[in-house]
């Protein structure tokens, strides 16, 4: 059986597709091309390369190409050539780029081209899928590609949290010649959640299983929030984050930690807890998921706390009996 001409792809400093025959497997070169045109992101995460038109009928209107995505330096978007139809297995096609923004269920990049008279045009590229984080606590995003294929892309850098406990993820390049710098920002916008012991959850969309479940240390509760020990990266290095917020007590619904967010939103995250009077002012308090399960954290707070809560809770404090509470449900002792 003959074998296919193969064809060799790759990119230019433009972000120009390169199209160059072999004739053979063998890799001797025929001719090669620089086409003008720009890349789209289609149906299931493809990718495809639109050409502008063209005076040449071996031209064709489009390439499409098939492979896997990686991120480079946390703004290039990769693609590796898989070996679908007579592509060249193992081509890195590198989009230049930047970061743009990010969504729960997208990422998107602004690509800069020029054309062969010298005409310059930036356009967006959006990959589809959902976010996660990855062993090392950094943020991923999982592309879905045809047949349930999954590529992740994850960001390297470290991450932290703004004034109004988002997510932020900030990318700074230096730009040699003229000693520039380019900074991208994302903002992921979610809200937090503690269900397990070690365990804190940036949630974007839960429907669609996006969101950032990071592994933690010590989780310690404070009077004005909550602070957490973390690991990003490779490295290891550990740091402390915190979230901010208000502490409440609900006789229906328990302990409340009480976040605000951006535009003034509030969303709870609700604790069981044991509490017990340990001074004349002061309540302890032990923390439980919303499973009743340990936490092993501890707080002491106000008893000021309990200032709407009932007579038979502060009476239950004073014989020294210890109160438990319920994530969702209250009190009860």
């Amino acid at each position: 059986m003959r074998n296919r001409e193969k064809i060799s792809y790759e990119i230019d400093p433009h972000n120009r597709l390169i199209v160059k025959k072999t004739g053979k497997p063998s890799g001797i070169t025929r001719f090669r091309q620089i086409l003008d045109g720009r890349f789209k992101i289609g149906k299931d995460n493809s990718l495809s390369y639109h050409i502008k038109k063209s005076s040449q009928t071996d031209v064709p209107q489009q390439v499409k190409l098939f492979g896997n995505y990686s991120l480079e330096n946390d703004r290039n978007l990769v693609l590796t050539l898989n070996k679908w139809n007579n592509q060249v297995q193992g081509n890195k096609l590198i989009i230049k780029g930047q970061l743009l923004d990010a969504k729960d269920d997208e990422l998107s990049f602004s690509v800069g081209t020029r054309d062969s008279k010298g005409g310059g045009t930036i356009y967006i590229l959006k990959l589809f899928g959902a976010w996660q984080a990855d062993k090392y606590n950094r943020l991923s995003f999982n592309v879905k590609r045809e047949k349930g294929a999954i590529d992740n892309l994850a960001l390297e850098g470290a991450w932290k949290i703004n004034n109004n406990n988002e997510i932020v993820y900030t990318h700074t390049e230096s730009i040699l010649k003229t000693k520039e710098e380019i900074t991208n920002t994302l903002t992921f916008k979610g809200h937090w959640d503690i269900t397990e012991k070690n365990r804190i959850s940036y949630v974007l969309n839960k429907e669609i299983n996006s969101q950032f479940d990071f592994e933690v240390g010590l989780i310690r509760a404070t009077k004005s929030g909550i602070e957490y020990k973390i690991s990003i990266g490779g490295a290891q290095a550990i740091k402390t984050l915190a979230l901010s917020g208000k502490w409440k007590l609900n006789k229906k619904l328990g302990l409340l930690f009480e976040i605000p967010y951006e535009g003034g939103e509030i969303q709870s995250i609700a604790f069981g807890a044991t509490c017990k009077l340990s001074g004349k002012d002061t309540l302890d308090f032990k923390l439980k998921n919303r499973l009743g399960e340990d936490l092993e954290t501890s707080m002491r707070l106000s008893r000021k706390i309990l200032k709407d809560q009932g007579e038979a809770y502060i009476e239950a404090l004073r014989d020294g009996k210890e109160v438990s509470l319920l994530a969702g449900i209250g009190f009860r002792w």
